[in-house]
């Protein structure tokens, strides 16, 4: 599992991962990167493109909560696709069900 690599390694592969999303270019603010990655990321999920454009770096948001927001779709995929988001390490879950976005 990722979760089982060092630090280091983590990072790596993270970092990796997001110049492959954004094609090497980086944004300058928080919602510039968003709809950059939605652009150029099509092997995100439709649900996985809203979470990630409901989600704030500044503010964490509970899971219940999100799920109200993101519409027309299931807890469990909402839950599976801030999964991914997780692994790709552009989301992170917080004590309590709570999400942020990563940047």
């Amino acid at each position: 599992m990722v979760a089982e690599l060092p630090p280091e390694s983590r990072r790596h592969l993270i970092d990796k991962g997001r110049k492959q999303l954004l094609g090497g270019e980086a944004a300058t603010s928080g919602e510039d990167q968003a709809s950059l990655l939605c652009d150029q990321a099509p092997e995100l999920g439709e649900i996985a493109r809203r979470a990630l454009s409901t989600l704030q770096v500044d503010a964490a948001i509970h899971l219940d909560d999100l799920i109200e927001k993101v519409e027309d779709t299931s807890p469990s995929e909402l839950i599976a696709a801030l999964f991914e988001l997780e692994m790709l390490g552009l989301v992170k879950q917080l004590p309590g069900k709570n999400f942020v976005k990563v940047w």
